[in-house]
């Protein structure tokens, strides 16, 4: 069965501490930044600016880490797990959240030596430097994320927007076409999305397509504005996509950067105009 991986909620705090403080163990002692979260209270800490997440499996929580950033670095600590491969999902979703936040670099203190090094050397990352303290020596470990961003297709795309949208790729193998967009994270291609000319000022935007594991993640919500400000700097008025239920999660969000429900379409005013909601 798979995690669901999300942020912790006020609910989830006394769970959350039990796994922990099981994961710990008679080890507490050398951990002395975790001892210090379970006694303050990992409620507490998600209110302060951390990201505290969850793994959970069959309603219950068997996986614990906290994420945040530090000038533009992301920072990982009480990773805990009570099942197998819960700690993986866990440290996959932090370096998700840190791509997502645009961060390149992700990092963690480990007792020098120990299975949890060993176990982040086989994820990727590197000691950069050691440090003596209380629970004594720690390595400090880094690993650098690939790229995340969405840019203008390449030549070299071609067959990966095959595979993502079921269709023959032959057209892109012609070169960069105009208003084709793609989410690269580092040389793969995780997502596909177009504008097209739909006459009168209309540009007319694809719903984006992603790889299952990308999804989820507001990254639609990126790929439209890239979308639109493409139309925008090419004389369009107005962008619209259709109101896909893929996109129904991101209504506010959507709404927030001014993309209005219009029927079955989610429509943008563009070039400087004044935007006005639905009628209803």
């Amino acid at each position: 069965m798979r995690f669901t991986v999300r942020r912790m909620t006020d609910d989830d705090a006394p769970a959350s501490a039990k796994v922990v403080g099981a994961a710990f163990g008679d080890e507490l002692d050398s951990f002395p930044e975790v001892e210090t979260s379970l006694r303050t209270g990992l409620a507490v800490l998600a209110q302060t600016g951390s990201r505290v997440l969850v793994a959970e499996r069959g309603g219950a929580i068997v996986g614990v880490v906290r994420w945040w950033d530090e000038e533009g670095i992301g920072w990982l600590d009480l990773l805990a797990a009570a099942a197998p491969g819960a700690g993986r999902a866990l440290i996959r979703a932090v370096e998700m959240g840190a791509q997502d936040a645009g961060l390149r670099l992700v990092r963690l203190r480990a007792p020098a030596g120990s299975v949890l090094q060993d176990m982040f050397e086989r994820r990727g990352y590197r000691p950069i430097g050691h440090a003596a303290g209380a629970g004594g020596t720690r390595v400090l470990m880094e690993k650098r994320l690939p790229l995340l961003t969405v840019r203008e297709q390449r030549r070299a795309d071609a067959d990966a927007i095959g595979e993502l949208t079921g269709e023959d790729p032959w057209v892109y193998t012609q070169g960069a076409r105009p208003g084709v967009f793609v989410l690269a994270d580092g040389e793969r291609i995780a997502g596909f999305t177009a504008v097209r000319d739909a006459g009168g000022g209309l540009a007319a935007l694809r719903v984006p397509v992603l790889r299952d594991e990308y999804r989820g993640r507001g990254i639609e919500l990126w790929m439209a504005e890239r979308a639109a400000l493409y139309a925008e700097t090419n004389g369009y008025h107005t962008i619209e996509v259709p109101a896909d239920p893929s996109l129904e999660p991101l209504r506010r969000e959507l709404e927030d950067r001014r993309w209005f429900r219009e029927g079955d379409v989610y429509r943008r005013r563009l070039a400087g105009r004044e935007i006005a909601g639905p009628e209803v």
